[in-house]
């Protein structure tokens, strides 16, 4: 008798069938039979049930689809996505080359590629930072903006309402004369026949501002209005995220207010009566929340919400690294410092502050990023900093080369500064001679770090040196010895560079060669680690735990999970939402680069991550991004 797959048991092929994408094949599976029908049912709410006990287990991995077929879309960022059935659709964006988008592209989330539809009617502008939310088989496209054609102009807010019909496979655009203001950064979701938006960064006559006003589109008469809402309202605010809490409520997570204004409060909106009102939720667990959660995807799983962010606010700065001190030189104490000639007076200004000015230009914004997102804060400043050039010296900034004898008007004999408790030496010792070797430089330990960092607030003791001219004969310098000091420094600090490059250059050749041996044994005994997991893992009779690497990137994503299960509690109780605690920080191997911009939606079972804008900390670059990752639980073959 000939066997046929319908003679394997239910569980053998409930298991093949798990090993087919959740998608379009899954769904031709559960047209064959009863049985079958029966078996892709629950192999997709088991994918589901699954992804919600990963994120609570944190029992997860990362997986990339390279892509090496054409069609291939653009890198971009600040685009717009959503989910329809079995694809991800995904309109606009901006470059890194100062140019937005207005393409329309589709995912296959059965086939893993990229489609191109030729859509036909009414185009929407290029823009990035839009809307985009489902309804039926309609996608409604709402605000963003575009770049500047000329140079000088900021970007251009656009009010815009165009829908795509997915099965005509056309757009129009759909211009109302009562509705909201040109905005971008908004948020928006649906409600039964309704697409809510909340805040933005709008454009109000000649005024731009951030907002906390809320809109509703009549998706069947495609007509706006703007609701009452009680007083109680959150902050102003774009960039936040907003999820459906059942037919008639929505919750707000984040944002952000401006320059140093990042919001990590929630707010809850009832649309039960004809006023809404908004509901302050108290957070649990806080140590674990998100730290800047308002340029970073998110959404919701269940009663789950899943951001993607950094591990810590450090992550978020752009951190020069400090340079090695050279042997042999000590940090002197505070005593030490303040007996230096010349040394700032301690008075006004607070123990442990940097020597830096409170009016300093923020560092250079990023591009392509309208409205401007908060300015990261001041780089720490690790010290002291060493090789600062004669040209950025100042004698009123303290200690510095030593100087020549010289006499003041009042005709006392000014000593020469050298090192020691009190920089002094006595004047007998100031008898002409050779001119003597320079004195060290000692910075405090908040000076800036170095000469080459120009970008970085200088001293607000230092001038330039075509400025310091006057300010040197009033101290009595000779500039004649300023001239030979710098040559003599600067070939000091070449010498000082070319023995840091050998010291680095061996410490990599080092770390290579145990690299390598490293893979050489892991590779030796590979066989031997999986044999042993295979026989623990049939011996115990359940999966293996995930196995994370004890180093993991730290400038990838990390994840935060928060439960938003009781924001309708029962018995008059407040809503409240908790932040669950990670493992190894929320930084899993293999996760996307520290990518801003990007988006995530949620597939059956897995997430799905496109996109997103990556600064290089080395350069002023720009890195966009066209990579999907996909978030999703690992499989394990018992």
């Amino acid at each position: 008798m000939a066997a046929s797959i319908n003679s394997l048991p239910n569980e053998i092929l409930e298991f093949i069938f798990s090993l087919l994408p959740p998608y379009e094949p899954l769904e031709h599976c559960a047209a064959v039979c009863k049985r079958w029908n029966l078996l892709a049912t629950n192999v997709r709410a088991r994918k589901k049930s699954n992804l919600q006990k990963g994120l609570i287990d944190f029992n997860l991995c990362w997986k990339e689809i390279l892509q090496e077929s054409t069609p291939r879309i653009a890198a971009r960022f600040a685009h717009a996505s959503s989910l329809h059935r079995n694809s991800m659709y995904v309109f606009g964006g901006a470059s890194s080359c100062d140019t937005t988008f207005n393409d329309l592209w589709r995912f296959d989330l059965s086939r893993r590629e990229w489609i191109r539809p030729i859509s036909m009617g009414t185009y929407p502008s290029p823009k990035a930072g839009a809307s985009l939310v489902c309804h039926n088989d309609l996608l409604i496209l709402f605000g963003g903006w575009q770049h500047a054609y000329t140079p000088f102009h900021m970007c251009t807010l656009i009010d815009e309402l165009h829908v795509y019909n997915i099965a005509e496979n056309r757009w129009t655009i759909h211009n109302q004369a009562y509705g909201p203001p040109p905005m971008t950064g908004h948020s928006a979701s649906v409600h039964r026949n309704k697409m809510i938006l909340f805040g933005g960064y709008q454009k109000n006559m000649e005024n731009l501002r951030t907002s906390n006003d809320i809109w509703v589109l009549d998706l069947e008469r495609l007509v706006w209005k703007k609701p009452a809402v009680s007083d109680l309202k959150p902050a102003p605010r774009y960039g936040q995220f907003q999820m459906a809490i059942g037919e008639d409520h929505i919750l707000v997570l984040g944002g952000t207010g401006g320059v140093n204004r990042v919001f990590n409060d929630a707010w809850l909106l009832d649309m039960q009566r004809d006023t809404w009102v908004w509901k302050r939720v108290q957070i649990k667990n806080k140590k674990s929340i998100v730290t800047h959660n308002w340029c970073y995807p998110a959404c919701n799983v269940g009663s789950k919400v899943i951001v993607l962010g950094p591990t810590s606010p450090n992550d978020f700065q752009i951190i020069r690294p400090n340079r090695v001190p050279p042997m042999g030189r000590t940090r002197p104490n505070a005593e030490q410092l303040r007996n230096r000639i010349g040394a700032a007076p301690q008075g006004p200004m607070h123990a442990g502050e940097p020597n830096i000015p409170r009016n300093n230009p923020a560092p250079p914004a990023r591009a392509n990023l309208p409205p401007p997102p908060p300015a990261p804060m001041q780089p720490t400043l690790p010290g002291p900093s060493q090789g600062l050039s004669p040209k950025e010296s100042n004698p009123s900034s303290g200690p510095g080369p030593s100087k020549p004898p010289s006499t003041v008007n009042s005709g006392v004999p000014v000593v020469e500064a050298r090192p020691g408790p009190s920089g002094l030496r006595s004047p007998s010792s100031t008898a002409s001679g050779p001119p003597s070797r320079s004195m060290p430089i000692i910075r405090s330990a908040f000076s800036r770090q170095s000469s080459e960092d120009d970008h970085l607030p200088k001293r607000f003791n230092q001038q330039n040196l075509e400025q310091n001219h006057m300010a040197m004969v009033a101290f009595s310098v000779d500039s004649s010895n300023h001239a030979s000091n710098a040559s003599f420094s600067h070939e000091r600090k070449l010498e000082l560079l070319r023995k840091l490059e050998d010291k680095i250059s061996a410490m990599r050749r080092a770390k290579e060669a145990e690299q390598q041996q490293q893979q050489q044994q892991q590779q030796r005994h590979g066989i031997r680690e999986v044999n042993h997991a295979d026989r623990s893992i049939n011996s115990t009779g359940g999966s293996p735990d995930p196995v994370t690497p004890k180093r993991v990137k730290r400038n990838g994503l990390a994840i935060f999970v928060c439960d938003v299960s009781n924001l309708l509690p029962t018995g008059g109780a407040e809503p409240c939402i908790e932040w669950q605690e990670s493992k190894n920080s929320g930084l899993i191997a293999g996760a996307p680069d520290h990518y801003t911009f990007s988006t995530m939606i949620n597939g059956n079972g897995e997430l799905i991550v496109f996109g997103g804008l990556n600064k290089n900390h080395k350069s002023e670059n720009l890195c966009v991004s066209n990579s999907v990752h996909f978030l999703t639980v690992p499989t394990a073959v018992v």
